[in-house]
């Protein structure tokens, strides 16, 4: 484990940042149609839950990573290979994003670029900055805080004044029961991006005034997660659900529509910026939890001679994870419900289980 502090404000921007990833840019919700954003705080609500549950084996275990208190629980034979298992998880993870990060940037600015290009420059980029540590990797985040803030005020005052938001496209709520509302929450948006918070299991040993910093996660992520409600609403408001539910990236073609006096128009890039931050930083989470993972599971080994053979590993598993974009699409709402759920939700949950039936054989 590295030796590192990061504050509670860190923590908070790398959270917000991280749940806001590619999340804010892709149809999320959408199958839902009109209460889509309804979708999205049902599971902030299961995702809170499961973060006091991620932030419970931490308290248990302060100082201890997810793959070193796995093998306090269940004991070397079983809790080294869960501990790799959630290495390659971890992995797989930031190949999706970076998969999604580089499928938009060459639909939407750099269509003659070979996608193995797009990819390893952004892998290089994010290795070199995890390459220095987990401090960097925070102070870098707190400042593209900020920015992305100020990208969505921006996005949102440009939208209400070319006057294309039409609150009529979300109405009438719950048109067709809550059915539809809580089989999409327990399906995609519980388990994207809210269990994927799983990686931050790897970060908290580092902070440095816990107490504070939980308060602050809880806050962040409730943030986060209206955040990307009120981002549906809007995306829907704007396209309505058909083109909305059509749309591969909703809101580049909602901020596409911004139209001011023929004069303020092809804003696009303010999303791609936010795509761009988002993806980042969301990458670069799941990948130095794969990092200090790794090298926790190699004896505690230097975790910055691993982060570039990592890198190698995400780049190659982005590029052969899938075909063509949608049989990426196609393969995501499947590992939502099995690869995420089985690492963000089902094995916390025996962990932590664990951690009491371990307590009360040991008293």
């Amino acid at each position: 484990m590295e030796k590192a502090k990061i504050s509670p404000g860190q923590l908070a921007a790398l959270i917000f940042l991280f749940e806001m990833g590619t999340a804010l840019v892709v149809s999320l919700g959408l199958k839902a149609e009109k209460d889509a954003w309804l979708t999205i705080l049902l599971g902030l609500a299961g995702g809170l839950v499961l973060f006091g549950v991620y932030c419970s084996l931490y308290r248990r275990y302060p100082n201890l990573l997810l793959t070193e208190y796995a093998r306090k629980i269940l004991g070397n034979w079983i809790g080294w290979p869960l501990g790799l298992l959630y290495v390659i998880f971890f992995m797989y993870g930031a190949a999706r994003d970076m998969r999604d990060g580089a499928d938009l940037l060459i639909s939407s600015v750099l269509d003659q670029t070979p996608i193995i290009a797009v990819s390893a420059m952004m892998i290089l980029t994010i290795g070199y900055v995890l390459s220095k540590g987990i401090e960097v990797l925070a102070r870098t985040a707190q400042i593209f805080f900020l920015i992305l803030i100020l990208l969505g005020v921006l996005s949102n005052f440009l939208l209400i004044v070319s006057g294309v938001i039409e609150i009529k496209h979300l109405l009438p709520v719950l048109e067709k029961g809550w059915e539809p509302v809580i089989k999409t929450a327990i399906t995609q948006s519980f388990e994207f991006p809210f269990s994927e918070m799983i990686c931050f299991a790897m970060l908290l040993p580092y902070l440095n005034q816990p107490k504070r910093g939980i308060r602050m996660g809880f806050a962040t992520l409730l943030a986060g997660g209206l955040v990307l409600s009120f981002s549906t609403a809007i995306n829907i408001s704007v396209l309505g659900v058909d083109i909305a539910g059509r749309a591969t990236f909703p809101l580049l073609t909602t901020i596409s529509l911004v139209n001011i006096r023929e004069f303020i128009q092809r804003m696009d890039v303010l999303v791609v910026m936010t795509l761009i931050i988002g993806a980042f930083f969301k990458i670069a989470v799941f990948y130095y939890a794969a990092v200090v993972g790794a090298a926790d599971l190699c004896r505690n080994m230097d975790h910055r001679k691993l982060v570039y053979p990592v890198g190698l590993i995400i780049l190659l598993l982005s590029i052969i994870i899938a075909k063509n974009f949608v049989e990426h699409i196609e393969e995501g709402n499947f590992a939502l419900i099995s690869v995420f759920l089985l690492f963000g939700v089902i094995l916390p949950l025996l962990l932590w289980a664990g951690t009491f039936v371990r307590g009360r054989f040991q008293s």
